[in-house]
């Protein structure tokens, strides 16, 4: 009997794409389209709701290009509501942490929540064995993970075949796609019942299979942003949900320059959207110019805006909370605070580096409990990075694995 995949089809061609291949290779595919929240569908917190603005993800253009692909490709389709749940774990997190001057991620509590949790239990109640997404992701390890790059003639590197109880999460083969980092959330028990098709292919390959398959969204656009926002910035949109607090923007050694809008509106490294600056700290001139100032912190307790040079945004350590580990043992092997380099250290053979946001580069690191809670942790980057940003996720990598991550604190 075909083993039953169920394939979140967002009308997308990377989705679209991963349904395609998995028909291909004989499993018996159903495609699912997830309705979520939009402004004006519903309200958050008693607010009166705004203009009807689509989720650009699951509007109707979205919705129609998934039939089609589903329809060409034989497969059943179907539409799953999770409006409120999408409102209740992303929308109103989003909104709060923004609140709390915090910067938060929503496209990993989307994956956390959204996708690998409701939509993963939906997949399970309709008998499936596996819940499959387009994530530029991979997974190694497990007995159904044999699926070859049959299409192009390459076959999976060795590194796939591992421990079938012990599932790796890899970043993409196309690096400059990779979603890896949305991802530290999974668990093992998640793992076993997920597959990323996509993640060993290159965008321009899986442009090139919709085309070949002729797939109705082989040319569809990527969509960019937020998709609860629509075409709104992110400060039209907090301002419905958020009441603006103007206060005092202070240099680094407590001069006023000028007045904020709302802290809210604004977040660490931030330069565009500052309003014009009178400054009275002359140690910033430079030659007779003022050089350029950026977003340094969010001080809630004084509800001060702190900017400062380009040079002020780089630190070097930072605290970590939330922390999950994709594989538990993991913990025990990292938080020793062993120096961990490029290089293997020669203690454990471990190369340990983190991401503090997506598309940043991972820094060489140590990490290490912190003695007043051990659920956190403190990291120490081999090098100081730019504009570390509380609410954002750090991801921990060794080589390509992924090992987990927590948010900023």
């Amino acid at each position: 009997m075909k083993k039953r995949v169920v394939v979140a089809m967002s009308g997308g061609v990377d989705s679209s794409v991963c349904a395609a291949l998995l028909k291909k290779q004989g499993f018996d595919v159903v495609g699912v389209f997830m309705k979520l929240w939009a402004p004006g569908e519903t309200t958050i917190n008693n607010q009166q709701p705004t203009a009807n603005i689509e989720n650009r993800c699951c509007n109707i253009e979205s919705l129609e290009g998934a039939r089609r692909v589903a329809a060409k490709l034989g497969i059943p389709f179907y539409t799953i509501d999770l409006v409120e749940e999408f409102r209740k774990y992303v929308v109103d997190y989003y909104i709060k942490e923004y609140s709390n001057c915090r910067t938060p991620n929503p496209c990993v509590i989307c994956n956390k929540f959204i996708k690998f949790k409701f939509l993963l239990e939906k997949a399970l109640a309709l008998e499936a064995e596996y819940l499959a997404t387009g994530h530029y992701v991979r997974l190694a390890g497990g007995q159904e993970l044999g699926i070859r790059n049959w299409e192009l003639g390459k076959k999976r590197p060795k590194s796939y075949h591992l421990n079938p109880k012990t599932y790796r999460l890899l970043i993409a083969i196309d690096k400059t796609k990779d979603q890896s980092y949305f991802l530290w959330t999974l668990t093992q028990e998640q793992l076993k019942h997920l597959l990323f098709p996509i993640g060993d292919y290159t965008k321009a390959q899986v442009r090139e299979m919709a085309k070949k398959w002729g797939l109705p969204t082989a040319e569809r656009a990527e969509s960019q942003g937020l998709c609860f926002i629509g075409y709104w910035d992110n400060r039209e949109f907090l301002s419905r949900f958020i009441e603006p607090k103007p206060g005092p923007i202070l240099d680094l050694k407590g001069n006023i320059l000028g007045e904020h809008k709302g802290l809210p509106f604004y977040t660490i490294g931030q330069r565009r959207g500052l309003p014009e600056l009178k400054i009275k700290n002359y140690a910033f001139k430079k030659k007779g110019e003022t050089p350029p100032l950026y977003v340094i912190e969010l001080d809630q307790k004084n509800n001060a805006l702190i900017v400062g040079e380009e040079r002020d945004l780089y630190k070097k350590e930072l605290e970590v909370k939330n922390v999950s580990w994709i594989n538990g043992a993991n913990e025990t092997n990292l938080t020793n605070g062993t120096n961990l380099t490029n290089e293997t250290d020669g203690v454990n053979g471990t190369n340990l580096a983190a991401r503090i946001r997506y598309g940043h580069p991972a820094i060489p690191c140590k990490i290490s409990k912190l003695k007043t809670k051990d659920s956190e942790l403190k990291v120490t980057f081999q090098k100081p990075v730019r504009a570390i940003t509380p609410g954002q996720s750090i991801v921990f990598y060794k080589g390509e694995e992924v090992l987990g991550g927590g948010v900023i604190r």
